[in-house]
């Protein structure tokens, strides 16, 4: 091949890696997805020990290599502004959460989804987010790190809002005088309050690693319970000084209430 043909593939070969980096910028500044690309002013060693490479990531003068507008938008930077020219600390601050996700960044060889990080908008408010993360890595230096980041302050809220009723939940059915115990369909424990452990004399471990079956003190109990596992139709029994309230669960299994007889006889 001769120097002319040479220089004419080489031409060709730049025109297309550069059309094929404009539709790639093109797609990235189009999608809804937050995209950036974090890089090192100074490269991270990764062969220090953890706690240095924790720093170097913080403090090796990191920049904003790209970003796309959906990044702006959801970290509320002003329109006018240039997102790529904050300095990252506005927004990735070394905080006890973002550490946390470094060094898990750090165990997963900076390759991780849906990484839980601690954000602030440019409003002044914390967010939850999640990262996709990759990362540039040559001869044990990071060079950049480039991911997808999603705001999930509204999942997290939620969450902490079904342990918050859950938790009172379990405090409501632990405080309850009367006895529940829950089974599944194999008539195994699976619930049991303080209550129920109290008056059937055993401790809730017990309950919940064997069957009535076990302990032989409640046949009768038992087959009462297979029986509504069954056809699903509520029963009532007594035995052994202990009264029985059976009732099938919608979603499979069964749900019961018991008292001694004395306390019966009280009501």
């Amino acid at each position: 091949m001769n120097a002319s043909n040479q220089s004419g593939t080489s031409t060709a070969t730049q025109k297309a890696l550069q059309l094929d980096a404009e539709i790639l910028s093109e797609i990235i500044a189009a999608s809804s997805d937050a995209c950036w690309c974090m890089e090192f002013g100074e490269p991270v060693d990764l062969t220090a020990p953890d706690r240095e490479i924790v720093r170097q990531v913080f403090e090796n003068d990191p920049f904003w290599r790209l970003s796309n507008p959906a990044m702006a938008q959801l970290y509320l930077l002003d329109p006018d502004k240039d997102f790529n020219s904050r300095p990252t600390a506005e927004i990735f601050s070394w905080n006890e959460q973002n550490e946390a996700f470094v060094r898990a960044l750090i165990r997963s060889g900076f390759e991780m989804d849906a990484g839980p990080a601690l954000d602030m908008r440019y409003d002044g408010v914390e967010i939850f987010v999640e990262n996709d993360v990759r990362a540039h890595i040559e001869n044990g230096l990071l060079l950049r790190i480039f991911g997808i980041v999603r705001d999930v302050g509204k999942h997290r809220l939620r969450e902490e809002r079904f342990k918050a009723k859950l938790d009172e939940t379990l405090d409501i059915l632990t405080d309850l005088p009367c006895g529940v115990i829950a089974f599944n369909d194999a008539a195994e424990v699976i619930l049991a309050n303080p209550a129920a452990c109290e008056i059937l004399g055993e401790t809730t471990e017990n309950l919940m690693a064997e069957s009535l079956s076990t302990t032989g003190r409640h046949s009768r109990a038992l087959n009462v319970l297979h029986e509504v596992i069954k056809d699903r139709k509520s029963r009532t029994m007594e035995e052994g000084g202990i009264h029985w309230s059976l009732a099938p669960r919608r979603r499979g299994g069964v749900i019961g209430n018991i008292r001694k007889n004395d306390e019966k006889a009280q009501r």
